[in-house]
């Protein structure tokens, strides 16, 4: 099993040593580290070029495009069976390339998400805590939340109005359409073809590209899961800080956010996914009760334009 594993970096020349150190130190080793490049003068090609004869690294530059573009070069630019992803402020295991060998040893998985904590730079040391960055917060049971028919079965899914839903459950690996772009492995056959840089030409965050992958995934027949114990997980370690692209706090993030959360449905319907039109209205209607202003612009626009 060829295995590579994906970077995409911009502005991130900081944290991006922190990263690459992590491969550097895997049990199972890469067969090669695709990182594609936004160009940004911050000296990320500096960091880069010190792990060329240590990492086998194929650099791809991207000029132009957003964050979705970038993944679907690395996925496009891939040699591997099975291409995983990582953030450019994530810290991987040493045995995280390893668990998702393993995991892709099972023939009905198509995709996989493993933990991700948070770990905190101080001082110029990395402290590493068992703090879930992303917590899974079980949805309502709601009709518009209801899952499409393929995710009958799966504890985290796409529902018929494109929004996402989630319920608890019990057991160290569930079926979970939920990827995590920060810690995420898929097998690369089954997403080369996968138009994410058309679905997602007008957006500005790409919220949700990975649920719209394993849309993909299993429309051809496999599963995707999310794996949450620690000893079969893949672990990676998120840098927390203030210099996030996708997590400011202004008017215009929430605008961008929920952009992409009403054009999931458009999306879906550009893939052939039946949904619901009726439960996609309500799912508007309910999102305008928290920051209405923001929300209500983006979910026009969105309307307007339709991807």
């Amino acid at each position: 099993m060829r295995i590579s594993v994906a970077i995409t970096t911009y502005k991130r020349a900081w944290a991006l040593q922190y990263s690459l150190e992590s491969l550097l130190q895997q049990s199972r080793k890469p067969d090669e580290v695709i990182i594609v490049l936004k160009p940004s003068g911050d000296g990320s090609e500096d960091v880069i070029r010190r792990y060329y004869d240590k990492l086998p690294i194929h650099v791809i530059e991207q000029k132009k495009g957003n964050f979705t573009d970038a993944v679907s070069m690395a996925i496009r630019h891939s040699n591997g069976d099975i291409i995983l992803f990582m953030d450019d402020d994530a810290i991987a295991e040493k045995d995280w390339v390893m668990k998702y060998e393993r995991t892709f040893q099972q023939q009905d998985v198509g995709g996989a998400s493993g933990l991700t904590y948070i770990a905190r730079l101080e001082d110029g040391k990395i402290i590493r805590t068992n703090e879930i960055f992303y917590p899974h917060t079980p949805t309502k049971e709601v009709f518009y939340r209801r899952p499409l028919p393929q995710f009958s079965d799966y504890c985290g899914w796409v529902s018929i109005s494109g929004f996402m839903g989630l319920k608890d459950c019990p057991g160290p690996i569930i079926r979970s359409a939920l990827l995590d772009g920060v810690n995420m492995g898929l097998r690369r056959e089954l997403v080369a073809d996968c138009p994410l840089d058309i679905l997602f030409k007008k957006s500005k965050r790409g919220v949700w590209n990975e649920k719209i992958l394993a849309i993909c995934i299993v429309k051809k027949g496999y599963n995707t899961y999310s794996l949450r114990e620690p000893s079969l997980a893949p672990i990676v370690w998120h840098i927390q800080h203030t210099q996030s692209l996708t997590r400011k706090k202004s008017f215009w993030q929430e605008f961008w956010l929920h952009y992409d959360r009403v054009a999931n449905f458009w999306r879906l319907k550009r893939l052939g996914v039946n949904v619901s039109y009726m439960a996609y209205l309500a799912s508007l209607f309910v999102a305008l009760r928290h920051k209405p202003l923001q929300r209500l612009l983006a979910t026009i626009y969105a309307l307007i334009v339709r991807i």
